[in-house]
């Protein structure tokens, strides 16, 4: 080797080192975000504003990338991944994360909410705070709370009447409250991560599913399932979480950023959800979806049995009532 290139092999070596330590802070820097949602959902929509906003409320110090149409896959792949810190930020249904907190399965028992209103004044008052120490103690540290809205049924053939959905198999979320749900009402309740759900009900392997209005038309699943029933029987509560793993390692100040963030976030996600849900309607409407409107007392009935065999895991009706009568 000559002297010339050892002189610039040793530059060169001086380079990487000098380059090294920004490399490696960019790479820490870099915070990766699994959506479900496709690009466009008011998920991915939350989380882009939210990326501006995180870089510049900490110069640059947070950098947000958002994976949408579930590239880093489902909600349980995602807090998987939280939980070992290879995802660092998601947005989950508190009934997605009930494997690690069942507790927080009593948000999703049915006919608990009222409205919107409803949800957001016990998820962002005293009882949303004390269900986020359970969350954080899983390795989940919930930024915030949201709601997708209210859940109803989607199905290949009508459903109008309780007894519609008896011996009809059905997707539903990986939750055992969900699952006792649809069991004790007759169907055959299957769990389906929802980046599955579209070919499920297309080749009959579910018939029906319950779901929000709006992940009804981003993910086209209307063109498989055109029957619409609008029960109402679960609000769906979501969360903004990051990892308990990277939040810990941020600087206080930066937590602070990400949190009044969230705050905002969850008040800007819930306006494009409520947006969303009638204009969604009347455009799959318009492509040969069909709404059922029905009386929700039945409904409400026949779930009945649901609180008094799942309240007690929950706290007991105290519990429930809490919530219920929250103003």
């Amino acid at each position: 080797m000559t002297n010339l290139t050892r002189r610039q092999a040793a530059f060169g070596a001086a380079l990487a080192l000098l380059a090294a330590p920004a490399i490696a802070q960019t790479r820490a820097n870099a915070v990766r975000v699994g959506v479900v949602q496709p690009e466009g959902a008011p998920n991915t929509q939350m989380w882009r504003r939210f990326a501006e906003l995180a870089k510049e409320r900490t110069a640059g110090a947070v950098d947000l990338q958002i994976f949408p149409s579930g590239q880093l896959g489902g909600e349980r792949e995602n807090a998987e991944g939280m939980r070992l810190g290879s995802i660092q930020a998601a947005d989950t249904t508190l009934a997605a994360l009930s494997q690690w907190v069942p507790e927080g399965q009593i948000f999703d028992m049915p006919f608990v909410f009222r409205d919107w209103d409803h949800v957001d004044k016990v998820m962002q008052g005293p009882i949303g705070e004390r269900y986020k120490a359970l969350y954080r103690a899983q390795g989940f540290e919930v930024a915030s709370f949201f709601s997708y809205g209210a859940r109803h049924l989607l199905s290949r053939q009508p459903v109008t009447q309780v007894a519609d959905v008896n011996g009809k198999t059905m997707r539903v979320l990986q939750s055992p409250l969900h699952i006792a749900i649809w069991r004790n009402l007759g169907a055959n309740p299957t769990p389906i991560p929802i980046t599955e759900t579209y070919n499920a009900l297309a080749t009959g392997v579910a018939d029906l599913m319950d779901l929000t209005k709006g992940p009804i038309e981003t993910l086209r699943l209307y063109e498989v399932a055109p029957h619409l029933t609008e029960t109402g029987h679960i609000w769906s509560v979501g969360a903004i979480v990051f990892s308990r793993r990277y939040w810990d390692r941020l600087p206080a100040e930066q937590r602070t950023a990400l949190g009044e963030i969230a705050s905002e976030m969850a008040a800007f996600i819930n306006g494009l959800h409520k947006e969303q849900e009638a204009a969604a309607v009347t455009r799959m409407s318009q492509k040969g979806m069909k709404v059922h409107k029905v009386d929700e007392a039945p409904w409400r009935d026949a779930m009945k049995p649901i609180w008094e065999a799942e309240a007690p895991k929950f706290g007991g009706v105290a519990a429930l009532n809490e919530i219920v009568e929250t103003k």
